[in-house]
């Protein structure tokens, strides 16, 4: 056995004889390849400096997420370090641009909701003279001084944005399934009905600001608090247009009637702290109260309009 030690033994058996010079040939023909693959490799790496980097650094792994020599070569870190500067301030002026419009903080401060508060205030908007105090809480500092109102977490008459987009997004689905059961929907009605839908949200909105600015109304309304209190009234509307999909035209009529009032006293009772606010304890605002509660009352009766054109759903012009 020593002659053959650091080589495998020849098998022996009775149909299989081999000799000891057949044996040694057999072994020289398999090491002749594996000595040129070896050589092969060996002048790849020799000529490869990357390949060079990764053994000293021990990254031999072929399959690794970066390519050879990537975490030695300095070019690729700088590569990598301007594309993290880059991204960094990338982000930065996103942020600062929304910033001047809507504060990231403050759009938050719409969404702080929770499921108690979320069935607090469809109950507010559904039956709006069951409740007695539509007050705001206010938020206030360590000193005492008034900093702002509560979120919608803790006041149920703050206003919100996950409401108006939850009834938004449900009308859209409710009028695609409507359209559906006909057996005539198409992908476009979709967008029809969710443009048509924004777009009379947009005109209540610059309608409201145009008043406000007319009005002299300053901070006391903010574009968010506009913008929820536009949104509500998919609440109202998506069981409109269900009775209306049954074909119950005495029950959507009455529902009609009585949902449009009740959006109607709600918008009334939320938005007179902003618009009409108490005047003991602000000065210059009698010169415009009456105005004020005009403008409140257009407003609220208005709603009746938008329930009105948003039930009367369309299909696609392109049908």
């Amino acid at each position: 056995m020593a002659q053959y030690q650091g080589q495998n033994p020849p098998m022996r058996g009775a149909f299989s004889p081999v000799g000891e010079q057949q044996f040694a040939g057999y072994n020289d023909y398999n090491q002749q390849p594996q000595q040129q693959q070896q050589q092969q490799q060996q002048q790849f790496q020799s000529a490869s400096p990357m390949n060079a980097g990764n053994q000293q650094a021990g990254f031999n792994n072929q399959y690794g997420f970066f390519p050879p020599g990537f975490q030695n070569n300095q070019a690729a870190q700088l590569g990598m370090q301007f594309a993290g500067t880059a991204m960094n301030a990338m982000q930065e002026n996103v942020q600062q641009n929304m910033g001047r419009y809507v504060s990231l903080a403050q759009l938050k401060h719409y969404f702080d909701v929770t499921n108690i508060y979320v069935l607090a205030k469809l109950r507010l908007i559904v039956f709006p003279w069951v409740n007695k105090n539509w007050h705001r809480a206010v938020e206030r500092d360590p000193t005492g001084q008034v900093v702002g109102f509560k979120s919608p977490r803790d006041d149920t008459n703050s206003p919100d944005l996950y409401i108006p987009v939850m009834s938004l997004v449900t009308y859209v689905i409710t009028i695609g399934l409507i359209i559906g059961r006909a057996g005539v929907f198409s992908p476009e009605d979709l967008g029809y009905t969710a443009s048509s839908a924004l777009g009379i949200i947009v005109f209540e909105v610059l309608l409201v600001k145009m008043f406000c600015y007319l009005l002299n109304v300053g901070s006391e309304l903010q574009l968010l608090d506009i913008l929820a209190f536009s949104g509500y009234k998919f609440v109202t509307t998506i069981p409109i247009v269900l009775l209306k999909s049954w074909e119950l035209s005495w029950m959507t009529w009455t529902a009609f009637l009585y949902l449009g009032f009740a959006l109607a006293f709600f918008m009334i009772r939320s938005m007179r702290y902003a618009l009409i606010p108490d005047t003991s304890s602000a000065t210059g605002i009698n010169v415009h109260r009456k105005r004020r509660i005009h403008f409140l009352f257009v407003i609220a009766m208005m709603q009746f309009l938008y329930i009105w054109i948003l039930m009367l759903y369309k299909k696609s012009p392109a049908k």
